[in-house]
């Protein structure tokens, strides 16, 4: 039976947490105004997406044309053998060489994730999940996604974008390069780069330093188009990266003082000069000094008066003082609940194994079955677990660290000995009833 609705009714964390906790297999399709969007999940986990919308765009070769994972020529190449012999675009790159097989992975990566986190911003739309039996896509060459990782990375997402857009307001913006003294490179690995300070301080220590500053792949694939002429929409689709990542990417470059909004166009330029040639009657008159200090003084009563107001505007998520935001909230609320289910199950696990429940969850985690991030909330908290007798009961927090009903799972574990006679029966055998 197909699972459907709108997004107004059921988020789509809701929809891919229903999806990962129950293990299902099918494809979700979700409707928008401007797109289509199919996700292929096996036993819970993701492993394809397509956009009627970005098809080109999306499509394996091109991603890794423009990650430069793979020559334009070497592309060319494959697409005829590919029409000559209907082989999977991958084999074929593989089989002849074009690339390697970690390129090949990645660019599957980057593929279903970009089309994936796009969901996240969504407000409306009609989605419809059907269940199959399997579903089509490369396993030799794609790595699951756990649901929780994109779930995590979604939050994220909805958490930084206010923060980004205070600095990236525009996708029309001209940045343009800031001389440095040392040399700018691309970090052979995340823990290499260079951790983003804004400060005077911290740019005059650096400035005295001769070692390379180090960016991610992203920061180095937009700072490689930053010439003062391409736009921040511009330099997203040559670098093949999603608005977010574009965006991010040159928050940091404008956090690490690598790169500033950059003067007028050449166009604007030549306008402003022929208002300068002009002569003194054909130009604009200027505003008397008087009128530009009573506008300055409307806008400051303006802004007053807006810093009073802000708190109340839903749509406003910078407030003063701070305000939860409910969207980012639910979506913490569903990583939680996902944490907790782990705990019970190895709560359970624990039990088969031992024949006793664990006097504490960090018995779990010596045990190796857990992990010590899986005992803490996405809010930090620690999870309260209470045994009584043969039932447990383990407890989930809210954002104010209030115990939250929803976050509750309660089990009874009854361990018998079946021993029908112990003169013939040298090792009792012994069964655990769960009861919810």
């Amino acid at each position: 039976m197909a699972l459907e609705g709108t997004l107004r009714d059921f988020s789509l964390a809701d929809i891919l947490q229903l999806i990962s906790l129950q293990h299902k297999t099918g494809l979700l399709t979700v409707r928008g105004p401007a797109d289509t969007v199919t996700l292929g999940f096996l036993d819970g986990m993701m492993v394809s997406a397509e956009s009627s919308a970005q098809r080109l765009d999306t499509r394996l070769g091109t991603v890794l044309v423009k990650t430069r994972r793979l020559t334009a020529e070497a592309l060319g190449r494959a697409l005829e053998m590919q029409a000559q012999t209907l082989q999977r675009l991958g084999f074929i790159l593989l089989k002849n060489g074009f690339c390697s097989a970690q390129d090949l992975r990645d660019g599957l990566d980057i593929q279903i994730k970009r089309i994936a986190y796009g969901l996240f911003r969504w407000t409306d739309g009609d989605y419809v999940f059907e269940q199959t039996e399997h579903v089509d896509y490369d396993a030799e060459s794609t790595t699951p996604i756990a649901v929780e990782r994109l779930l995590m990375e979604g939050a994220r997402m909805i958490d930084e974008w206010p923060i980004v857009e205070k600095v990236v307001w525009s996708l029309d913006i001209v940045y343009q390069k800031v001389p440095v003294a040392q040399p700018v490179i691309p970090a052979e690995d995340e823990d290499a780069v260079e951790d983003v300070e804004d400060s005077t301080l911290a740019r005059r220590a650096r400035e005295k330093r001769l070692d390379p500053i180090r960016v991610s792949r992203a920061e180095w694939s937009v700072y490689e188009l930053v010439d003062g002429l391409r736009t921040v929409a511009e330099m997203n689709e040559m670098a093949f990266l999603s608005e977010f990542d574009g965006c991010k990417a040159c928050f940091d470059l404008v956090s690490r003082g690598l790169i500033e909004e950059s003067m007028p166009r050449a166009e604007e330029l030549a306008e402003e000069a022929l208002v300068a040639d002009a002569p003194a009657h054909a130009r604009p008159s200027r505003k008397p000094i008087d009128v530009a200090l009573l506008a300055g003084l409307g806008l400051a009563v303006l802004a007053l008066i807006a810093l009073q107001f802000q708190a109340r505007n839903p749509l406003n998520l910078l407030t003063l003082p701070p305000r939860r935001v409910p969207l980012v909230d639910g979506f913490k609320k569903s990583l939680s609940l996902l944490r907790l289910r782990r705990v019970a199950e190895g709560v359970d696990a624990y039990t088969l194994l031992s024949g006793r429940l664990p006097g504490s969850v960090e018995t779990l985690v010596e045990s190796h079955i857990l992990a010590p991030a899986d005992l803490k909330d996405p809010w930090g908290a620690n999870y309260r677990y209470i045994v009584q007798g043969e039932k447990f009961y383990l407890v989930g927090f809210d954002p104010l660290g209030q115990t939250d009903p929803d976050l509750l799972f309660s089990r009874s574990l009854v361990i018998r000995d079946n021993r029908k006679d112990a003169d013939f029966q040298s090792h009792a055998s012994k069964e655990i009833t769960i009861v919810e």
